[in-house]
């Protein structure tokens, strides 16, 4: 994924499964193979959402999150989305960091750093809330003029001192046609014991916090 210097329309698919062993068997399937245009090897993602001690961002319902993608770390500010029957919509920004956030003002200069400085002030203390720890396997599909991104995640969110594991699925609309990444949605759940996805990773934290 590369970063952004302006708000951009995510749209997901997210499916889940109780068992890594099912996500392994729906990537190696015939149906994605024949789309499959590249596939990167496994890397390692560690993330933490951050948040106010008053949680401006989860009173908003938007989230800044710092992530370490393989040999990169970026910052990923979120606004407020949807998901429903497993599609996922919201606007975010992304900038490259050094360094875990511990305040707004270590953002780089530019959008992302605008933006939540209109929420916040640069030197608030910024809170772990959440955590992320997983391998990532991203492919590149194509369906005609139709191009996606899938990526599988094997891990683990954490928060409040407990762990859940993560086992999902996603598919990125990256050019074309919402129906077509749909379609192979509904086939893939069709075929496997997947389920669409009803929550974030940050909601699934932070669920730990409130149960």
């Amino acid at each position: 994924m590369k970063r952004s210097d302006r708000l951009v329309l995510e749209q997901e698919i997210k499916l889940s499964a109780s068992d890594p062993e099912i996500l392994h068997s729906a990537i190696g399937s015939a149906l994605i193979r024949s789309y499959m245009t590249k596939r990167a090897e496994p890397a390692r993602y560690v993330s933490r959402y951050h948040d106010t001690k008053k949680r401006v961002f989860q009173q908003l319902r938007c989230s800044l999150r710092s992530r370490i993608e393989g040999d990169v770390m970026r910052a990923t500010f979120k606004e407020k989305g949807s998901i429903v029957d497993g599609l996922s919509r919201h606007s975010e920004l992304e900038a490259d960091i050094d360094d875990w956030l511990r305040s707004p003002g270590m953002l780089p200069p530019g959008v992302l750093r605008d933006r939540v400085l209109q929420l916040v002030d640069e030197n608030e203390p910024l809170e772990t809330i959440v955590a992320v720890e997983m391998t990532r396997t991203i492919l590149e599909l194509a369906v005609n003029e139709t191009k996606m991104e899938c990526a599988v995640d094997i891990g683990q969110v954490s928060a409040n001192g407990r762990s859940v594991p993560l086992y999902e699925l996603e598919l990125e609309l990256k050019r074309g046609k919402l129906a077509t990444m749909r379609e192979i949605a509904e086939k893939l759940k069709a075929h496997y014991d997947l389920r669409w996805s009803e929550e974030t990773k940050l909601a699934v934290g932070m669920r730990l916090w409130n149960e």
